[in-house]
């Protein structure tokens, strides 16, 4: 388990934090979604958790005992699209990779022949293209065994086959490690394609200005946010009856009014449903993701 308590950032020269008062707790799930628009410090989050960034204030512990950065780092891998490391030849990144005691190279084996990486190039990696690139260091990154493993918009790059490609030996890997064939681990996969991480991921956290907006399961995620519709008076009438439901987006179709509410609060049943004469339809993982940024921007 890892805790993350008031997790707080600034970076130097700067006033507003990347990262506010931050805390939550990574437990048993194996894949967690990380999301957030531009600026949301999701990198920020993401370099802390891999000992690359002390935060300014705030701790972090794992299985109760407090982690300092270096600790943290030699229990994570971080592989992101940034070109970082367009200096390195790839066979040097390979070989560097290698020295991690929990490398599996028989794993790394496989990536290297679906994907056709370029194991033997002595190009450097600037010289790849951009999805060549960051599948290489997304390959690294699963080979790797690390513990906490960082995978930060690492499939932006990648073309809808190579990343979907990519997804499956998420799950794989991860599935594994539930199974208890292979130690546990945990992996935070960020991206700006939302609607892609609801089939890869067990849980979400969502960022936005470097607050936490929510962190739970991606079923409760997807579920808190729905659209209820009917005669634009029964939609009143319900509203009255329930002041707690949190309208976070209203829309008129004629005599009809569809709203979206945030159910965080609570829930709306059938019943209730049926003595208002409305109908309720649920939104999409990437729809919840919206509106609840929407939400906050109100």
């Amino acid at each position: 388990m890892i805790t993350l308590t008031s997790i707080t950032h600034t970076y130097r020269g700067e006033i507003v934090p990347a990262l506010l008062d931050v805390s939550l707790i990574l437990g048993e799930s194996t894949v967690t979604a990380l999301v957030g628009p531009n600026g949301s410090g999701k990198t920020t989050l993401m370099q802390i958790l891999g000992g690359l960034l002390a935060p300014t204030s705030g701790t972090i512990s794992i299985d109760a005992a407090q982690a300092s950065a270096d600790d943290l780092f030699a229990d994570s891998i971080m592989a992101s699209s940034s070109r970082d490391l367009d200096d390195v030849p790839a066979t040097i990144l390979i070989q560097y990779a290698r020295l991690r005691p929990t490398w599996d190279e028989r794993l790394f084996a496989h990536y290297a022949r679906r994907f056709g990486l370029p194991v033997r190039s002595r190009k450097t990696l600037g010289k790849l293209s951009a999805g060549q690139a960051a599948v290489v260091t997304g390959a690294i990154a699963l080979a790797s065994g690390a513990p906490i493993t960082l995978l930060d918009e690492i499939q932006a790059p990648l073309d809808v086959p190579t990343r979907y490609a990519f997804y499956e030996e998420i799950l794989a890997l991860a599935g594994e490690c539930m199974e208890g064939k292979r130690p546990q681990r945990r992996f935070l996969v960020s991206s700006h394609m939302v609607s892609e991480l609801e089939k890869v991921a067990e849980d979400v956290i969502v960022l936005k200005k470097g607050v936490l907006l929510a962190h739970e399961s991606v079923d409760d995620f997807t579920c808190r946010v729905c659209a209820l519709t009917g005669h634009a008076s029964d939609v009143e009438r319900l509203l009255a009856a329930r002041p707690d439901l949190a309208v976070i987006a209203a829309r008129e179709l004629g005599p009809t009014r569809e709203i979206v509410v945030d159910l965080r609060g609570g829930t709306v049943d059938e019943a209730t449903l049926a003595s208002h004469s409305l109908t309720s339809s649920p939104c999409s993982f990437q729809d919840a993701f919206a509106y609840l940024i929407q939400e906050n921007d109100q």
